[in-house]
């Protein structure tokens, strides 16, 4: 399994989205980034693998290893990175500010549950922590556009091609048809300029 952790990084702590592919899993909470330094600040961006680790004091839980510098980043609860937050990872069902987070617990039930689930089957897990990219509309344009907004562009370009057609018809046509025209040009122009600006590992805030 593939985890998806997009950052929002902020001067009091790191906020993020934790996807399964295009799903939503949950939010996240971690300390501010302070260039890795142990204890006050989140792990570097890049893949790492999470795997089950038990113990007596925890029982079974969250272990992501290999990070750089760091030991013992686990997932679990907290609602205030600053004060509970060591440079582990908190899952939280909603976000109240900059490193600030709401049930903790219940999203921490729920991350656990799936990974567990998916680790018992022999499966690994990795996760990739990268920061949330928000471009502007020329970098939309320009960025690669996902399989299915490809084929709704260009049913947009037909559409909008073939309005334009009609319009420029050099025959004179009903007044209903003329109206018709008018709709496909604006409708196809709309749906292809929307899919176009729709890019591979966009998400929404």
């Amino acid at each position: 399994m593939e985890l998806t952790l997009l950052r929002k990084y902020h001067e009091n702590g790191t906020n993020g989205q934790l996807y399964n592919g295009d799903q939503l899993i949950c939010f996240t909470i971690e300390l501010p980034w302070l260039q890795n330094r142990r204890n006050v600040s989140c792990i570097p961006e890049g893949r790492y693998q999470v795997v089950k680790r038990t113990t007596k004091e925890r029982g079974d839980h969250l272990h992501v290893v290999d990070v750089p510098d760091r030991s013992w980043i686990l997932f679990h609860a907290a609602n205030h990175a600053l004060i509970d937050l060591k440079g582990c990872i908190a899952p939280v069902s909603k976000l109240d500010g900059p490193g600030l987070g709401f049930e903790s617990r219940e999203a921490l039930g729920k991350l656990d549950s799936l990974l567990f689930n998916v680790m018992d089957q022999s499966e690994e897990v990795f996760i990739t922590i990268k920061k949330e990219i928000n471009m502007n509309i020329i970098d939309r344009v320009k960025a690669p556009t996902p399989k299915f907004f490809k084929v709704l562009r260009n049913v947009g370009l037909a559409l909008a091609a073939a309005g334009g057609a009609i319009l420029a018809s050099p025959i004179a046509l009903p007044a209903g048809i003329v109206t018709v025209g008018g709709y496909l040009l604006a409708g196809g122009s709309v749906l292809s300029a929307v899919s176009q600006s729709t890019v591979e590992g966009s998400e929404t805030d």
